[in-house]
């Protein structure tokens, strides 16, 4: 029979994470339990908090209803519905019963007067893609985008041709469609006049987005975003033939370079390049551009006027091999241009100017000013546009000059903004919001488990109603609804499935029209497992890890690198080492703890003078990828360090626990042939699907391993199945001695082990599973700062004396079920009697016990540490912690002192 006594831990996880105290079970004949005092909790160990203040977010615009932007619909003539698909194989009719799944098939089918209406088909993406070249030969259509519009791309089989191409035709208006062409332009005009285009999305690769060719006239682009994917060098986002008449380029994003591309072909394009045009509007556009111009009239182009633009000229011009001016004129188009109202800005000091004006290049605008009768209203921007999505910069700031500034009589000036917003009295395609100027939001983020985050919003605001949004980086969102009558300061949650690197992007939509957005970066704070090796990192005996060769002094300690070397990643959060002590001059102890970091007060290894003792240890490793070993010792010895695996804060292998279940004892015949190990011999150890819960595809497994009856000195070691055998042990021994250590090994591709016997003598092996590591498991690292849990040495925090032969302790952890296991050092000292420590989580919680009528409690049949009388035994010990309460087995008949220090966690939350 066991007698069971009541450990209250000695620290307490924040959150739930709670180690309570309780009472003995009431009619338990044994003593009374001794209550240790529970002291206060712990949060998350290192936890990081990421910040974005106020000062970061920046004023974006949200959309208009729809009807603001969109052209009219033509009330006469036919809807004729297309509902495209990535492979068109039905035979629709056209109708909104069955649509058509192409775009071509529709406008094939269309008259002059019809309207064909375009959704895509929801196959995974988002939006729907569709893959085809279509063809409008077809006058006086109108293709508008339904509610699930899709982005018509010309790639695959349809690649080298543009997206969508307006043939011969006139009086076509195309609304709130997107077009992307495969090494082609997203949009090719030609031979076409009267074109309405408003509210579209046009881009291009290996070209231009949108190309009209030199005999086509009256052509209106509106409100669209229009840019560029793998541009040819040299290409402008909008190109105007020779021959065009009477274009408008009016409200639109035109993107000719992106900022955080580096890329050749993306720095060295412009926006807008018109040669030999009779009649040329650009008003009201913002552009970003590159090397080359925002706006380029070449040739004899006449009727050309350049108003109300914002220019944005991008940090990569500085690095052109000869950037060129944000607008040149040719000299046969400067005497019928008109330029004036512009606002330009540059992110780089070293810009390449204005203008280059008739041959003649300007630095400044104050010097073209002085130059040309032109350019009198012209400004340069001091107050960075912000970005939306790190693409264009479009949104306007508070102090910008071109706000309350643009010339509304421009020809070809719009009345209301990209997004519908008006009156336009702005510069730029987006109208400047200016109530609530106070407006914005601080983000402060902090991780709450291994995949969880809270993130704290404080907004400064009027009191008026707003939707917050809140995308998480991981195509999750979440909405939060305010009514104005309450700060707006709050916090959500969110957990992720992957460990990694996420942007938090938060957008406030207040209900008086203005948006702000701020964003915050945030790292998951759990880490996994990589299998490695084993390999022998230090030996002090032959100076493996070390200077030279020689002893580990009386109090001294080791630096060993483990991240970034040898293979291993700097960014590796924790080691999985197998120390041993060989030879010690004295009794002592060993500490490993991160370089850097205060050395803690427990221990992972004891020993006594002349003992050989090896123990698994988990160790975080420091920020400069070293981890401490110190020898709490009056005399040296010497110390090796066998590393099986490291973990990083990054996807790898999940941690999940099983049984403990016994896989091989080669007494009884279990897992392998009855009978000992011979000398120099080793064992396969099927690891896959060998017992309940042990599945395929591991990676590697978590064993407990003990020798006994050994008939002579030696090691053993674990390691991979088809790899060679490592210099490494994992257990070592002496004739006569049963001793157990936890052991971390790779699993083969075969699903199996091989276990080493390195002695020339016989021995008994038993191996106990406690859990293992894989892709498919969740289990995150957390390794928390070493603290000692129980010690039944100490009187102020135990008082209860030695733990008694037959006698158990339970030790209440927590009730949260993300938490599938712990990792202790378990450590016997003092033994009374020979005995082993068996650990394994309960049945019962800890108000079952408090209760009085606990359910019974089995002991299991495995162990995690045998001993020797009046010897000390640490053992590394991964348990799950069942329903909050794990049991330690005093498996003897004599007294032992235990003492029990945490290490770590693993969390699936």
């Amino acid at each position: 029979m066991h007698h069971r006594r009541i450990v209250a831990t000695a620290a307490a996880l924040a959150a739930g994470f709670a180690f309570l105290p309780g009472q003995a079970y009431a009619a338990d004949p044994a003593p009374n339990a001794v209550q240790a005092p529970a002291r206060s909790g712990w949060e998350l160990p290192g936890a990081k908090t990421f910040t974005s203040p106020a000062g970061n977010s920046s004023r974006v615009q949200g959309e208009a209803a729809v009807a603001a932007r969109s052209a009219a619909v033509p009330s006469t003539g036919r809807t004729i519905y297309v509902v495209t698909r990535t492979t068109c194989t039905s035979t629709g009719t056209g109708t909104q019963a069955a649509p058509f799944c192409s775009l071509q098939r529709g406008v094939d089918a269309a008259v002059p007067g019809d309207t064909v209406q375009v959704d895509g088909k929801d196959e995974g993406a988002s939006p729907p893609s569709a893959m085809e070249a279509v063809v409008v030969r077809t006058s006086g259509l109108t293709l508008l985008a339904g509610t699930n519009a899709p982005r018509m791309m010309s790639f695959n089989d349809a690649a080298g041709k543009p997206a969508l191409t307006l043939d011969g035709v006139s009086d076509v208006t195309i609304s709130h469609l997107t077009f992307s062409g495969g090494n082609a332009p997203g949009l090719l005009i030609k031979g076409s006049s009267r074109i309405t285009l408003d509210s579209d999305q046009l881009t291009g690769s290996g070209g231009n987005a949108l190309a009209i060719d030199g005999t086509s006239s009256t052509i209106t682009l509106t409100r669209s975003n229009v840019g560029m994917s793998w541009p040819v060098i040299g290409s402008s986002t909008i190109s105007v033939a020779a021959g065009a008449k009477d274009v408008t380029l009016a409200g639109n994003l035109v993107q000719g370079a992106t900022t955080d591309n580096s890329q050749t072909q993306y720095q060295a394009t412009g926006g807008i390049a018109a040669t030999g045009v009779q009649g040329l509007n650009v008003v009201g556009n913002t552009i970003q551009r590159g090397c080359l111009p925002a706006i380029a009239v070449d040739g004899a182009s006449t009727a050309v006027s350049i108003q109300n633009n914002v220019l944005v000229e991008t940090a990569a011009v500085a690095d052109c091999d000869s950037g060129q001016p944000a607008v040149t004129v040719s000299a046969e188009s400067a005497p019928a241009t008109t330029t004036d109202y512009n606002d330009f800005y540059a992110e780089s000091a070293t810009g390449a100017g204005p203008y280059r004006w008739a041959g003649t290049a300007y630095p400044t605008v104050a010097a073209f000013k002085a130059a040309q009768s032109q350019g009198a209203h012209d400004t340069v921007e001091t107050v960075a546009p912000q970005r939306v999505n790190g693409s264009i910069a479009y949104a306007l700031q508070t102090g910008s000059a071109a706000i309350g500034t643009a010339n509304q009589s421009a020809p070809g000036a719009l009345t209301t903004d990209y997004f519908g917003h008006g009156p336009m009295t702005d510069r730029g395609a987006v109208k400047f919001q200016s109530n609530n100027p106070g407006f914005a939001m601080a983000l402060t983020a902090k991780n709450t488990s291994a995949y969880g985050v809270s993130l704290d919003l404080d907004v400064t605001t009027l009191p008026v109603a707003q939707d917050i949004y809140i995308q998480w980086g991981d195509d999750s969102t979440d909405v939060l609804n305010f009514y104005g009558n309450k700060p707006v300061k709050t916090t959500a949650g969110h957990v992720y499935k992957k460990l990694g690197d996420y942007t938090i992007t938060v957008t406030d939509y207040e209900k008086t029209g203005n948006t702000i957005r701020n964003t915050v970066k945030v790292s998951t704070f759990g880490s996994q497992y990589t299998a490695y090796g084993p390999k022998r990192l230090l030996d002090s005996r032959d100076g493996t890890g070390l200077p030279a060769a020689g002893r580990v002094p009386a109090s001294g300690t080791v630096k060993l690198k483990v991240g970034g070397a040898n293979g291993i990643p700097a960014n590796a959060t924790a080691a999985v080492l197998n120390l041993t002590v060989t030879g010690p001059a004295a009794d002592g102890y060993i500490t490993a703890y991160p370089d850097g970091g205060q050395r803690p007060t427990t221990s992972n290894v004891n020993y006594r003078a002349g003992q050989t003792v090896p123990n698994l240890v988990m160790v975080p490793i420091g920020a400069n990828g070293y981890l401490d070993l110190y020898n709490g010792s009056g005399g040296s010895t010497d110390l090796i360090a066998d590393i099986t695996g490291y973990f990083t804060p990054t996807p790898a292998a999940g941690f999940a626990p099983v049984g403990p279940s016994r896989l091989v004892d080669t007494r009884e015949g279990t897992g392998a042939p009855r009978g000992q190990i011979p000398g120099r011999g080793s064992i396969p150890v099927q690891i896959a699907d060998a017992a309940p819960g042990l599945p395929t595809g591991i990676t590697a497994v978590a064993l407990n391993v003990t020798v006994t009856n050994p008939r002579g000195d030696g090691y053993l070691t674990a390691y991979p199945s088809g790899q060679d055998m490592p210099t490494a042990s994992n257990l070592n021994f002496t004739a006569g001695q049963t001793i157990a250590n936890s052991v971390v090994v790779p699993v083969g591709a075969d699903g199996k082990i091989r276990v080493f016997n390195g002695t020339g003598a016989g021995v008994d092996v038993i191996i106990d599973v406690v859990g293992y590591y894989s892709a498919y498991q969740l289990g995150a690292f957390i390794p928390v700062d070493p603290e000692r849990l129980l010690d039944t040495r100490d009187p102020a925090t135990w008082g209860g004396g030695p733990l008694k032969g037959g006698y158990y302790a339970y030790l209440p952890m927590t009730k949260r079920l993300d938490i599938p296991a712990f990792v202790f050092n378990a450590t016997v000292t003092n033994t009374g009697a020979d005995g082993y420590l068996s650990v394994a989580s309960d049945p019962n919680t800890l108000a079952d016990y408090q209760s009085g009528y606990p359910s019974p409690v089995y002991v299991p049949s495995t162990s995690s540490l045998n001993w020797r009388r009046g010897s000390t035994v640490p053992n590394l010990v991964q348990v799950t912690p069942g329903r909050g309460v794990i049991d330690f087995f005093n498996q003897s008949s004599g007294n032992i002192d235990l003492v029990v220090d945490i290490f770590g966690y693993y969390q699936n939350g």
